[in-house]
């Protein structure tokens, strides 16, 4: 085997003592006897291997706002925060919405990509070109560009569709963004999806309505996010910081409550990683880092017992590897030796001058957490070790599984010890 990883990892809900063995580039064993590799790392005492977790939301900017991110730095952001697979909005400027300039994305990221990922298409009456997933807006955010037939656009799509779900109308009529603009999109969305029977997916659900719009409906084609801000701040908190600034807003701390008390019937947690300069957000864009930051804030959070390890890796790896039909990721023998080691007893204070992004703010700046991301190996290569960043740009496009179109996946379980 090429490398062979010594220590406690997590696998079907239990922690394991034993040896990961990883041969060109994939998981080929996990394993209680010991395995012999070309090379070797051990984990340490309070240390554990968990996958390389994938971000399904992640606005990476370059093109005309290369001053917020690129892809450079948003993927070199993603594997310091332990994140191996992002997938790219596809509202940048100007806009991913034909061939040409989804053709221009996809030289940029094989260029430039730290990391692995996905490419979105956005869609707003234009006609749909084949995209590893694609991007409709209910109302308009950052770059203004909104869906005017949500259904219409959605019946197009020909893979999954990532919906910013706030209501066009109600925006107009409470530019503040109260819960029921959120709610009413929801109810659209789902409404149209149960009608079409396609694959759908509900980004940053922040509102307890909006949440039990979705779980009572029960589609099993519907699946949907929670971001981390939504969960770790609240409007108070935006009130002291006007840079937290973000759509949809934060929401009361009964609703923060809330989302936690259904964390479990959450499938994915992202980022919505929506980096602005400082000027930016003196000028009021709305929108948060989060690439560095979500994972550490969700180890934490283990550390209190509010969420466990497992979870975390159902909601970052393998839900996101099924829910989008991803065949090569996930955490199981076959998959891409994605992997992270974390230090479960690191404590650590967060300050946005050791990130990576280009933001060079973020909201829990000072905070103190514990639990840290040590490094991080991309398909058998490590590309991240103690903050820094190592090699040149190495990362690949997504393999999806299914028909050419894109599909939802397989609901094949990964494999056991």
């Amino acid at each position: 085997m090429d490398m062979v990883i010594v220590g406690k990892f997590l696998l079907n809900e239990r922690i394991f003592d034993g040896y990961i063995g990883i041969q060109d580039g994939k998981i080929s064993k996990f394993s209680l006897r010991k395995l012999k590799g070309d090379s070797e790392v051990r984990v340490g005492r309070g240390q554990i291997i968990l996958p390389g977790l994938i971000d399904v939301h992640v606005h990476l900017r370059d093109f005309e706002e290369y001053k917020k991110e690129t892809v450079e730095s948003g993927t070199k952001a993603a594997l310091h925060g332990g994140v191996t697979t992002v997938f790219d909005m596809p509202n940048t400027k100007p806009p991913i919405m034909d061939k040409k300039t989804l053709r221009i994305r996809k030289f940029l990221f094989r260029k430039k990509s730290y990391a692995d990922y996905a490419l979105g298409f956005l869609l707003a009456g234009n006609e749909p070109v084949q995209a590893d997933f694609y991007k409709i807006f209910m109302g308009a955010s950052t770059g203004g560009i909104y869906s005017k037939n949500f259904e219409e656009d959605f019946r197009k799509a020909p893979g999954i569709v990532s919906v910013h779900a706030e209501d066009h109308e109600l925006i107009q009529k409470y530019p503040e963004r109260p819960p029921i603009v959120e709610v009413t999109a929801i109810r659209k969305a789902l409404s149209a999806a149960e009608k079409l029977k396609k694959p759908l997916h509900i980004c940053h659900v922040s509102t307890k309505g909006g949440l039990h719009e979705i779980l009572s409906k029960k589609l099993p084609w519907v699946s949907f996010e929670v971001t981390p801000h939504h969960l770790f701040l609240t409007e108070k908190d935006y009130e002291r910081n006007k840079f937290l600034k973000v759509y949809p807003p934060l929401r009361s701390e009964e609703e923060r409550r809330y989302l936690w008390s259904r964390i479990k019937d959450i499938p994915i947690i992202a980022s919505d990683h929506a980096p602005h300069t400082p000027e930016d957000k003196e000028a009021g864009s709305a929108g948060l880092p989060g690439l560095e930051t979500e994972v550490h804030l969700l180890l934490n959070a283990a550390s209190k017992g509010l969420i466990s390890l497992w979870d975390i890796v159902k909601k970052m790896s393998i839900n996101p590897a099924r829910i989008f039909g991803i065949k090569n990721k996930g955490w199981g023998e076959g998959k891409d030796a994605d992997i992270i080691i974390v230090d479960m007893k690191r404590e650590w204070t967060v300050k946005a001058e050791n990130f990576y992004t280009k933001a060079g703010w973020t909201p829990y700046e000072g905070w103190r957490l514990k639990g840290k991301v040590i490094m991080t190996i991309l398909r058998g290569e490590i590309v991240m070790e103690e903050d820094e960043v190592i090699g040149k740009p190495r990362g690949e496009r997504i393999v999806r599984a299914g028909s050419a179109e894109g599909s939802v996946g397989s609901r094949e379980e990964h494999q056991g010890i």
